[in-house]
């Protein structure tokens, strides 16, 4: 469902091999930071005002949400056609659950599509006869570590401080599908190799069969230069995501990265028992850490965009730990769902790491940002 064009055709930036894990979607760029909708966009009618930049991943939001292809209610290649009769009924239930949120809700943002579609173009009518829990598993309280112990147990697996320490550069070479085309939907491969530089510097090259693109953060600010050459910066909320991640000793700072962190329960992740870790960043959208209840280490970073729609969730999973050789341990293997935070919500990536050099030698003035060659041909 959709008021505007779905799924530009864009490429996709992903960083991510560091634990931010900040996957930069530069396509849009900061161009649209300031602009609402119905400026930026044809035949908006319902979402007037809405912020442009948050437009298109709301769509994707939508999309998962109910569990319908962008095309059930736009013409291909033409967004802004109103030919289909469900982008009509699209209309109707957007303006409902925007209703409902200011009528019911103070204009919080409680009711989404997802409310009621959980993922199904038909709503669901009918409750889920709840599973009875056993009397001796309702009387058992857990108890926590406290955020302190369990970010301690994160450093010493790690290698511990002084170790960790010890690392002033890493350059890092792999292999990933980078998202492409309609929405990311379509993968590219790529090889990577990604330069970080203590305190905060960070540039990360993708070379695919066709062309090259890279992105990073030159200690102040994060930039992305496409396929063309052009180099943008990403908007507001993007840019604070990069400069907390490009913190090259991320482990050691988490608590002076979050103004509040929480552990809230142990949950389940990719068959491990994880402590539950919120997290609220100065001026952003709560975020979650979770860390091995065994290891110690961090296998998920679950991030949010803000939309119209609501929030679009995205997660980074990490695996394969591995010792560089100097001590210290990286993972191997980055799953990022969806594929990038811009991306259709049906597409993952996954980064498999060939190679770590931890303290070899990189120039800064590689990840100075870049010029732009705004003039080269189209």
């Amino acid at each position: 469902m959709r008021n505007s064009r779905l799924c530009p055709r864009a490429i996709g930036l992903a960083a991510g091999l560091i634990l931010g894990a900040t996957l930069l979607a530069h396509a849009q760029g900061p161009a649209l930071d300031g602009k609402t909708a119905e400026q930026a966009y044809k035949n908006i009618k319902v979402l007037v005002g809405t912020p442009a930049s948050q437009l298109n991943q709301a769509m994707h939001l939508i999309e998962g949400a109910t569990g319908m292809d962008c095309t059930v209610c736009h013409v291909e290649g033409a967004f802004d056609k109103d030919d289909k009769p469900p982008k009509a009924t699209a209309r109707k239930m957007m303006q409902m659950v925007i209703d409902l949120n200011k009528n019911s809700f103070d204009g919080k943002q409680v009711v989404t599509c997802y409310t009621c579609h959980h993922g199904s173009p038909v709503p669901s009518n009918m409750p889920v006869v709840p599973v009875a829990k056993p009397v001796e598993e309702l009387e058992t309280k857990e108890t926590f570590p406290s955020v302190d112990q369990i970010l301690a147990k994160f450093v010493a697996a790690l290698g511990g401080e002084q170790a960790v320490r010890k690392v002033t550069s890493r350059v890092i070479t792999g292999t990933q599908f980078i998202p492409t085309g309609p929405g990311g939907g379509t993968p590219m491969a790529a090889t990577i190799e990604r330069d970080q530089k203590a305190p905060n510097l960070v540039v990360t090259t993708y070379h695919t069969p066709t062309y090259t693109i890279a992105d990073g953060f030159d200690g102040s600010q994060a930039w992305a230069q496409d396929m063309r050459g052009r180099v943008t910066q990403p908007m507001a909320i993007d840019q604070g995501r990069a400069k907390r991640d490009a913190d090259f000793y991320m482990p050691l700072d988490l608590k002076q990265t979050y103004t509040k962190m929480e552990v809230r329960e142990v949950a389940r992740v990719n068959g491990h028992d994880a402590y539950e870790v919120v997290a609220t960043p100065q001026g952003d959208t709560e975020e979650r850490l979770y860390f091995d209840v065994v290891t110690g280490l961090l296998i998920r970073k679950q991030t949010a965009l803000p939309t119209q729609a609501g929030l679009s969730p995205f997660h980074v999973d990490y695996d394969d730990y591995r010792d560089t050789g100097s001590g210290v341990k990286f993972p191997y293997t980055i799953t990022m769902s969806p594929a990038n935070p811009r991306t259709v919500l049906n597409g993952t990536a996954t980064i498999y790491v060939t190679k770590v050099e931890d303290n070899a030698p990189v120039d800064s003035s590689k990840f100075a940002k870049p010029e732009s060659k705004a003039a080269a041909a189209r």
